[in-house]
């Protein structure tokens, strides 16, 4: 686990029981005031890349919303001595309505010929989860040094610079082979909107469920599980531990809770705007705080 701040008790003490390496490494790439008004924190995702550079054989980082469901060694072995990196629609992944996908585009297209492109045009790769060969480390990170600084001078002169890390990412990649990994990895869309991945053999087959609507739900029922060494989270077989994963979020069957909650966004996305949607937030995460407290059988 690479962090810029030691875990406190008592999750430090639950990771020391587990093996967990605790690597502290400063927040670098951490954006100035005002730099942009969401996603800032995922640039520590460049600070965890260079701390680990330098390791011999093979980088695999997960975002923390990423539960791995079977051994890596065919994963990276389908990846062999290229990148691997998630393929993505953004049509798919974003929230209906939104301009996701507009302002990706608007933003990357003339930031990719200022970076010395020959043309704007790249492939979009979700950055939750990225296997790195040692030998592309440097590459990768030169090229993200490079896309930093013309981020920073454009911020200095009003303009708009890459901030989110798959945007860093995406350029970075364009200097490496790539090989896609959507047979392992896959965004498992759990919320109201967008359930596009719900065949139950496919996603028993991946390696690695990418589950961004369950951080603040089915992840946090599951914690207590996957800090006990004794539960079967540790201890049960390989087909168990998908079968009983996959119900506790929502994966190959919808909780009560998360059935709950859906529920009441399809009401809200049907009846309210954006604006007012932000502003039901507060009530749709306290909803989420108690439901999570209800563990599935």
């Amino acid at each position: 686990m690479v962090t810029n701040d030691p875990p406190p008790e008592p999750f430090s003490g639950q990771l020391d029981r587990l093996g967990v390496e605790i690597l502290l490494t400063p927040f670098a790439h951490r954006p100035p005031e005002g730099y942009a008004r969401v996603w800032g924190a995922s640039l520590y995702h460049l600070d965890a890349m260079r701390a680990l550079r330098g390791r011999a054989g093979v980088q695999v980082f997960t975002e923390p919303d990423v539960l791995c469901v079977r051994p890596l060694d065919r994963l990276i072995a389908r990846v062999g001595d290229a990148v691997g990196a998630q393929r993505e629609r953004l049509e798919d992944c974003a929230k209906p309505g939104t301009r996701k996908l507009d302002e990706y585009w608007e933003l990357c297209t003339p930031m990719h010929i200022e970076l010395g492109e020959p043309t704007a045009d790249h492939e979009y790769f979700n950055a939750s989860v990225y296997v790195i060969p040692e030998r592309w480390a440097p590459v990768l990170g030169e090229r993200i040094d490079k896309a930093w600084q013309l981020s920073m001078a454009r911020h200095e002169q009003g303009e708009r610079g890459f901030f989110t890390d798959e945007h860093f990412m995406n350029y970075a990649l364009r200097g490496t082979p790539v090989r896609e990994m959507s047979s392992d990895v896959r965004v498992i869309p759990t919320a109201p909107y967008r359930r596009y991945l719900t065949d139950r053999d496919i996603i028993l087959g991946l390696t690695l469920w990418n589950l961004p609507h369950e951080k603040d739900l089915g992840f946090q029922r599951m914690y207590r599980d996957a800090v006990d060494p004794r539960s079967w989270f540790w201890t049960s077989s390989p087909q168990e531990f998908r079968r009983r994963a996959g119900a506790m979020l929502s994966v190959t069957r919808r909780t009560p809770q998360r059935a709950l909650l859906n529920a009441c966004g399809d009401v809200v996305e049907k009846l309210t705007t954006e604006r007012m949607q932000g502003r039901l937030r507060p009530v749709y995460t306290r909803m989420v705080q108690l439901t999570a407290s209800l563990r599935p059988r």
